[in-house]
């Protein structure tokens, strides 16, 4: 069963990553001919009989049967999100049902999500495949790592499992039906094979990149990346790519191109290093009539910390290349260096800006909508129902999503986002958002939902500044989130003692 499963799910994604030429994404102004994209012609190496497929020499030889990872290293996981080449968010299938993190082993890709390199997006591609097309999928960890013990390990991070992943497609599968995900992203050219010397893989992990390198695949190519945009920055503005105008005043889709723009830093956070940025814009619609508006971008850094970037205020010029996360847009491999500067890193034009990017105010009907992504803003919320998940790795670190409606208005719906990273005021009152909702709907004290607490005010509302975004649900519902940026942009109102 393992030959078919290997000849139609990797083949048939190799295949697809060979021969079918990308394009990059179109520049508006095109300025030199050379940068057109390059064809890039592949033979499907299968096809020659000294070609090895290292992932049917590699089998899951440990039984997962009843297993937890969390506790064993070693059990059955569903997918919660594919992040990248080499990082997906996973829960168990049974037993504790918080967020695992995996890193996986012996591998590293290109990057795709803060920074864009060659071969990142089809690294990322080949990975989101193999796991969406999984019907059932086990996570283990290496003996070396954990010593031959059975647990998981963490990697260099603290926040992340180092894991192989292992997928089939087979409805009732044995073990030997399952390949190494891990393994695979190395033999087809998507990494290069790291950190594997004593692991329990290391030969077949470094057989497969030295033959990965014999027959030029992927970032092993001479050829250029097809979905990789190599073209110069174009330099426009906020407006321009929120609303999807080209230079020449057409539609145009921003997503994928390398843009130049400047704003002022309005939020830092939530993921570390990054930055909202706004900017306030008058132009002339088409009704004739001058007209102001604040645009916002996400500037997300892959948790690198540069310095324009740190401070509200500063007013910057960014280039880097506009992406897209659930759905609302951002920018990301942006570069700065004080020391060594290069012509696109950013530029400090100005400081001590903070007025002119206060938070927008308003009630929750008005932020509902795209007009404001990326913006920051501020709103009381009455909470009327949520969850909370922790992030395995830690013990306190929980995320939070609150369902909310407007103050004073139950009909204008608009939800609260609270990653694992910010270390708020109230997590153990907001653990309870299950089992105690009417305490935040003002019906219930803190004393009647905390054990052992003796005070008696009851939540009115909830006071919140922070980014807003929009998150689609697997059932297809658009909702609308404030993100919150650091602890102190959450207050709980109280009722008076």
């Amino acid at each position: 069963m393992k030959k078919n499963l290997v000849s139609f799910m990797l083949s048939g994604l190799l295949l697809a990553g060979l021969v079918a030429c990308g394009t990059k994404p179109v520049d508006p102004n095109p300025t030199d001919s050379s940068e057109e994209p390059t064809t890039t012609s592949y033979v499907n190496p299968e096809d020659d009989p000294e070609w090895v497929d290292y992932t049917k020499q590699v089998n899951l030889t440990k039984d997962y049967a009843g297993k937890e990872f969390l506790t064993a290293g070693i059990g059955e996981v569903t997918l919660v999100t594919k992040v990248d080449g080499d990082t997906a968010h996973f829960k168990q299938k049974s037993g504790n049902t918080g967020t695992i993190k995996g890193r996986y082993n012996c591998v590293d890709t290109p990057e795709s999500t803060g920074m864009f390199e060659p071969w990142g997006h089809g690294a990322s591609e080949f990975n989101g495949d193999l796991l969406k097309n999984a019907k059932h999928i086990v996570l283990s960890t290496d003996s070396l790592d954990n010593g031959g013990e059975e647990k998981p390990v963490l990697d260099s991070t603290g926040g992340r499992y180092l894991v192989y992943v292992w997928v089939t497609t087979e409805e009732n599968p044995v073990l030997e039906d399952f390949i190494n995900v891990n393994l695979a992203l190395c033999q087809y050219g998507w990494s290069k094979a790291k950190g594997v010397t004593g692991k329990d893989y290391a030969d077949p992990f470094l057989n497969a990149s030295v033959q990965a390198q014999k027959y030029k695949l992927h970032l092993w190519s001479d050829e250029q990346d097809p979905d990789y945009n190599y073209a110069d920055p174009v330099k426009i503005d906020l407006r321009m790519i929120n609303e999807g105008i080209g230079a020449d005043g057409e539609p145009y889709d921003w997503v994928g191109s390398k843009v130049t723009f400047e704003g002022i830093v309005a939020g830092v956070g939530p993921d570390q290093g990054a930055a909202y940025i706004n900017k306030d814009i008058t132009y002339t619609n088409t009704a004739g009539e001058t007209v102001t508006q604040r645009y916002g971008m996400y500037v997300f850094t892959q948790y690198i910390v540069y310095a324009p970037l740190t401070t509200i205020g500063n007013e910057l010029e960014i280039t880097g290349t506009v992406s897209e996360y659930n759905g609302v847009l951002q920018v990301v491999d942006v570069s700065y260096s004080a020391l060594y500067p290069e012509d696109d890193d950013m530029k400090i034009l100005s400081t001590g800006k903070e007025a002119d990017v206060a938070p927008l105010t308003g009630n929750a009907g008005k932020f509902a909508s795209d007009a404001y992504l990326n913006c920051m803003v501020s709103v009381d919320l009455v909470c009327t129902g949520g969850y909370a998940t922790l992030n395995t790795a830690t013990t306190s670190a929980y995320s939070f999503t609150l369902y909310c409606h407007d103050k004073n208005n139950p009909s204008e719906e608009l939800n609260i986002r609270i990653v694992d990273g910010i270390s708020i005021k109230y997590p153990g009152t907001l653990k309870r958002i299950g089992d105690n909702i009417d305490f935040f709907a003002g019906k219930k004290s803190i004393a009647e939902s905390l054990d052992g607490s003796t005070d008696n005010r009851k939540v009115e509302s909830i006071s919140i500044t922070g980014g807003l975004v929009k998150y689609t649900t697997t059932k297809g519902k658009t909702t609308y989130q404030v993100n919150l940026c650091k602890a102190a942009g959450l207050t709980l109102n109280m009722s008076a003692a």
